[in-house]
């Protein structure tokens, strides 16, 4: 079975067969100056928690297992990545997806040769209302080639660097105090291994929706009322374009779950809004106690000032004369 059925996955094993020569060679032997260090790190962490055997165990066999890796470290990258691909495989041929990025941009250049220029006439001898829909044209059929070559570019640069500091991430793994950068290492390796998964189902929706028949398209043939074929044309290409420019999103988030900052989003947004309310709540209570409180003083004190009223300017009965000064 040909594991590598997209060009960019023909292109990386050329990129991949190129860096194996002299670049990880040289990386391996620095890999194993820093897998002895961290082995040594590893049994004086286990040796500083009292003598923890399990500990000094798991990371001996750490220690093992890493050294067999990176010994063989073009073989496991290679059938790793051949598998991840099989897989890919497998899923465009159960539903003849074939290679998106291939087809459409053939199709568009046979679309261009066939009746691009006259379409272009067409639109220059219908006047000046005219130049919007060209200019949609044009880049339609500029931003897919484009994007295209973007995607395979990413995929290329990214596949390049995780095969090439592998060997110095993965020598880390031994010791506790910074295992933790081979573990985010071999996740991203997994997810980059995805992409060519994602781009087989998504070869495979267009191929299921008849969307690579540009005589009729799925998605603005019949949207775009009155509108030249050219027009949903390159609707579309901007559309695949947006789909694979997506590709390494979608398989980092999905492929990774990474749905727990949305549902906490979610949760503290909520919380916020319950705390909002419970706050607005008891101010506009101890606004309304605070004023049933001072109406209820001020009612209170003219009761009692209406029974206690005197004329201040009158003295009191029973008040001795003033003594007169001789």
């Amino acid at each position: 079975m040909d594991a590598s059925i997209f060009e960019f996955q023909t292109m990386m094993q050329t990129v991949q067969a190129g860096m194996a020569g002299k670049m990880i060679p040289a990386l391996q032997t620095v890999s194993y100056v820093l897998m002895v260090i961290c082995l040594l790190l590893g049994i004086y962490e286990s040796f500083a928690k009292g003598g923890d055997t399990r500990q000094l165990t798991a990371t001996v066999f750490k220690y093992v297992v890493v050294a067999f890796v990176v010994g063989n470290w073009t073989t496991f990258f290679t059938d790793l990545m051949t598998g991840f691909n099989q897989i890919a495989q497998y899923i465009d041929n159960s539903y003849g997806g074939g290679d998106l990025m291939k087809d459409w941009g053939n199709a568009l250049s046979n679309n261009w040769n066939d009746s691009g220029y006259t379409s272009i006439w067409n639109i220059i001898t219908s006047g000046g209302a005219a130049i919007v829909n060209a200019l949609e044209i044009g880049v339609a059929y500029i931003i897919f080639p484009v994007a295209v070559q973007v995607f395979t570019l990413i995929y290329i640069f990214w596949g390049a660097v995780v095969y090439a500091v592998g060997p110095l991430v993965l020598a880390l793994a031994p010791s506790r105090m910074v295992n933790s950068v081979a573990k985010f290492y071999m996740q991203n390796l997994i997810v980059w291994n995805c992409w060519a998964i994602v781009y087989a189902i998504l070869a495979c929706l267009i191929t299921a929706v008849n969307g690579k028949d540009m005589t009729t398209s799925p998605f603005f043939a019949n949207s775009v009322a009155g509108a030249q074929t050219q027009i949903w044309i390159g609707l579309t290409s901007i559309l695949y374009s947006i789909c694979i420019l997506l590709i390494p999103v979608i398989a980092f988030f999905v492929l990774k779950a990474e749905f727990g900052a949305v549902g906490g989003a979610l949760l503290g947004l909520v919380a916020a809004t319950n705390q909002v309310a419970r706050l607005t709540g008891n101010a506009a209570g101890r606004a309304a106690g605070g004023a049933a409180k001072t109406a209820s003083s001020a009612s209170s004190q003219g009761g009692m000032g209406g029974g206690t009223y005197r004329n201040l300017s009158v003295p009191p009965p029973n008040t001795p004369p003033r003594a007169t000064t001789p």
